[in-house]
């Protein structure tokens, strides 16, 4: 069994190493900092940073629905004019809003800061699944390639290729949603866990739940795990440390939403609402789902690196990310056969996991071509040329799965480009009725707008989400724009609301106040 199997394996030192450090004593901080400058993990974290930063002047950045709501929430933290109110929009999410509350005191560069947190977070979990995957391939038994072993390099290669394939990735990569944040903490967990440092994994996995409930349960797990297995974390400060990490959860998830609505199960309550259109089988459902988060070809590598992995090359850690990505998977099929909407983004901490043990399985399949052909040929290249033939058949089968993944993640790239453009439009929209104080020119003024786009004219106007509408239910200001694939249809127009007058036209957009003769039009907006 490899130093992998066991990360937590080191030279005695006297001591119960808790997190891998071996410094003590005054040389503890300069240690620490050498520790840094060498740390391959910590090199990681500043390139994506920089190159999320980059991203943002490269690339068609706006958030999507979601995180619009985020950022309107951040705001009415930060902005004393506006009460705390989170309902009537998606469901609560406790770490994005810890970032977009920080965000919200930087103005109208919010959107932008979250946006580029989340591709941070996005391009982490590919650094993750190249590490994990190189580290499973490169200590495979024979294998001594070092830094540039083969092996290694294709497998890291393949579960990055699997991750950038899983459902959606680019479009979350690209609005700023919590999806590819959530692949970044989930992959560095066990990437910490892998290399021993178990005090980051368990703080990690804290940061998963905060995205992700699921998580909850690997959480404890690992905790429960870890106070078993090292005397140190049964000390009243690691103790105090688990209490804190388990504690954060219904502080997280409950707490805002009770403020904010006075429903502490809001997220729950959004989530069950919504059905997921599982159809009248939901058990087959999810699991399609499940099945199809990941392209099929990673899946099968997947499958077959595990039971390589286990029954012929003894690999404890290829079984453990094994046991891991069904546990999850239980997690959700269970939630969603009881009322949970099943989606196929739930799926994705155990979906990039399945990526990592494809990138191993392709080229552990090789690996074996190579062994079998030496066992017969002992002299020349064969054996090499076996596994090179084999990878480029496996790799050349995969490709008729893969097209249309391609295909998608293309199309997103212009979506965004809309979505910007969209954006741009409706500044000037805003703008041209007299933004929130001619829209909102009393507590009870009502607006309404493409059901797509309504979280990001709550932050236009400067209002929480429910003075923002999706049905035109009362009078009010009504923002009709051009039906495509950002804004959604328009706003449902309640018929009792027979009198409209146009505010403003602007790029393809018309403002209409919507009326009812009769009644007193002071506050339904200029």
């Amino acid at each position: 069994m490899s130093a992998v199997d066991l990360p937590h394996q080191r030279v005695p030192t006297g001591r119960d190493d808790i997190d891998g450090s071996d410094e003590t004593g005054r040389n503890a901080p300069a240690g620490a900092l050498q520790r840094a400058v060498r740390s391959s993990a910590v090199w990681s974290v500043l390139v994506c940073i920089a190159l999320g930063v980059l991203s943002a002047a490269v690339l068609p950045t706006v958030p999507s629905y979601d995180p619009w709501s985020w950022i309107v929430w951040g705001r009415e933290i930060t902005d004393p004019h506006i009460s705390f109110i989170i309902s009537g929009g998606p469901s609560w999410k406790p770490l994005p809003f810890i970032f977009t509350t920080i965000y919200g005191a930087f103005g109208s560069a919010a959107p932008t800061l979250w946006v580029i947190t989340a591709r941070i977070g996005g391009l982490l979990g590919l650094v993750a699944a190249w590490r994990l995957a190189y580290k499973l391939a490169g200590s495979t038994a024979g294998e001594r390639g070092g830094l540039l072993s083969p092996p290694a390099l294709s497998a890291g290669v393949i579960a990055v290729a699997g991750v950038l394939l899983t459902q959606d990735w680019f479009y979350y990569f690209l609005h700023g949603t919590s999806e590819t944040p959530l692949i970044g903490c989930s992959l560095w967990a066990v990437d910490r866990i892998v290399e021993g440092k178990r005090i980051q994994a368990w703080w990690l996995m804290v940061a998963a739940t905060w995205i992700r409930p699921e998580w909850l349960a690997p959480e404890v797990l690992y905790g429960v795990w870890l106070i078993w297995r090292y005397p140190k974390f049964r000390t009243w400060p690691m103790l105090a440390m688990f209490g804190l990490g388990l504690a954060s959860f219904p502080i997280a998830w409950f707490v805002p939403p009770w403020i904010g609505s006075g429903d502490a199960f809001l997220a729950a309550s959004h989530a069950a609402e919504y059905n997921g259109n599982l159809g009248p089988h939901p058990f087959i459902a999810v699991n399609s789902r499940g099945i199809n988060d990941q392209v099929l070809p990673i899946l099968a590598f997947a499958i077959a690196g595990v039971v390589i992995g286990w029954l012929k090359d003894r690999r404890g850690l290829v079984l453990g990310l094994a046991l891991g990505v069904v546990l999850y998977y239980v997690v959700v099929v269970v939630e969603t056969l009881k009322g949970y909407p099943g989606l196929e983004r739930f799926f994705l901490p155990a979906a990039s996991l399945i990526c990592v043990l494809g990138g191993y399985g392709m080229v552990r399949l090789a690996q074996l071509a190579r062994e079998l052909v030496s066992a017969r040929i002992t002299t020349g290249n064969a054996s090499a040329v076996a596994a090179v033939a084999t990878f480029v058949v496996l790799a050349g089968a995969s490709v008729p799965f893969i097209t249309t993944r391609i295909s998608e993640a293309r199309g997103d790239f212009p979506q965004a480009s809309l979505a910007v453009t969209t954006s741009n439009q409706m500044t000037k929209v805003a703008a041209a009725v007299g933004g929130r104080s001619g829209v909102f020119p009393c507590k009870t003024s009502f607006s309404a707008v493409n059901h797509g786009v309504q979280s990001e004219m709550a932050w236009k106007l400067k209002v929480p989400l429910e003075r923002v509408g999706t049905v035109m239910s009362q009078p009010g200001v009504d923002f009709i724009g051009p039906h495509n694939s950002v804004t959604g249809s328009a706003a449902p127009v309640d018929p009792r609301l027979t009198h409209q007058q146009v505010l403003a036209r602007v790029d393809g957009w018309v403002v209409v106040r919507q009326t009812t003769p009769g009644l007193s039009q002071a506050c339904d907006g200029h």
